[in-house]
This record gives structure tokens, C-alpha cells and sequence, in this order.
């Protein structure tokens, strides 16, 4: 079971960073290039940014659980009962920092990115529809303020998948046991 376990975690290690990095360096950008259609755009994005939360939903569940379960079933007593007279309290210690400091930054980039994208997208696309200067005039600086905080959000992402691949490494050395298990001093 230790072995399935394990599969599982990297399985879904695999599903929370491979698609952060699919839309950080494809899927993003790829929208940059539907400039004239503010509705299609936010189509694209809604599909893409639901799906990819749905994944990393469940990926963090069950790196989650499958950790709880590895940690009690794999990593030795003597390890667990002083980790840190051993590499793995170190290792351990920064990777579960990071895994919290990712949490928290997805849920910003959420509740502070996301939401202000959408309302302006939004308004955007409600005063494209109305022909009149004034409103037109509106509509640009909205748009300017929805560019920049595309701008703001795709470089907090690039926070986000950097806490992401810095846990993934610090996991893959936790499961490295002559270093991780090794004494210290």
C-alpha cells in the first residue's frame, strides 16, 4: 500500500504543477492574442481557470492525505519521533512552508486577482455594446485597467508556480532516504 500511496502523491504532484506550468507559459499567452473579443476571451479563461481550480482542488486533497499516509507508513519511528536530529526535519519543515505559503498564494490570486479580472471583463464587455463616445471613452479605461491587472496577475503567478516547483523539489528529496534519513552532526 506504501508504494500505491506514493504513486498516487507524485501522480498528483504531477497534476497541481504540470498544468501551472501549461498555463503559464501556453495557455495565457495564448489569450493575449484574441485582443478584439473581450467575451470570447473571458469564455477561454473561464473554462480554462475552472478546470485547471477543479484539478488543483483535488490534487491538494490528495497530496493531502497521501502525505498524512506516507508520513505515518513510510518514514521510520526514529525519524518521527526526532526528525529533527535528521535531514528530513528540514526538508520537512520547508516543504510543508511552502506547500501553506502555495495554498495562500493561490487563494490570493483568487479572492484578489480573479475576482477584480472578472468584474472588469464584465464591464468591459457591458459597455462594448453601447456605441455612444462617452461610454466608449469609459470602456478604454476600464480596459486599460483590466490589462494591467492581467499584467499584475500573470506576474503573481509566476510567485505561485515557483512555491510550486520548490515543493515538488523538496518532495523529491524527501523521498530521497540516504539524504533525508541521514543524522545530523
Amino acid at each position: 500500500m506504501p508504494t500505491i500511496s506514493l504513486i498516487i502523491h507524485v501522480t498528483a504532484a504531477a497534476v497541481l504543477v504540470g498544468p501551472q506550468i501549461l498555463m503559464f507559459f501556453a495557455v495565457v499567452p495564448a489569450t493575449w492574442l484574441i485582443e478584439d473579443d473581450e467575451k470570447l476571451k473571458r469564455a477561454v479563461l473561464k473554462v480554462v481557470a475552472g478546470r485547471f481550480g477543479m484539478l488543483a482542488g483535488v490534487a491538494i486533497v490528495t497530496l493531502l492525505v497521501t502525505g498524512l499516509y506516507q508520513y505515518y507508513t513510510i518514514v521510520p519511528e526514529h525519524v518521527r519521533a526526532a526528525p529533527n536530529d535528521y535531514m528530513f526535519g528540514i526538508i520537512f519543515s520547508i516543504k510543508m512552508l511552502l506547500f501553506v505559503t502555495l495554498i495562500v498564494l493561490i487563494y490570493l490570486h483568487t479572492f484578489r486577482y480573479s475576482k477584480k479580472i472578472a468584474t472588469l471583463s464584465d464591464q468591459v464587455i457591458a459597455l462594448e455594446s453601447d456605441p455612444s463616445s462617452a461610454r466608449r471613452e469609459e470602456g478604454r479605461r476600464i480596459a486599460d485597467d483590466l490589462e494591467r491587472a492581467r499584467q499584475k496577475s500573470f506576474g503573481f503567478s509566476t510567485f505561485i508556480l515557483l512555491a510550486s516547483l520548490l515543493t515538488l523539489w523538496f518532495g523529491v528529496a524527501l523521498g530521497h532516504e540516504s539524504f533525508a534519513w541521514a543524522q545530523l552532526g
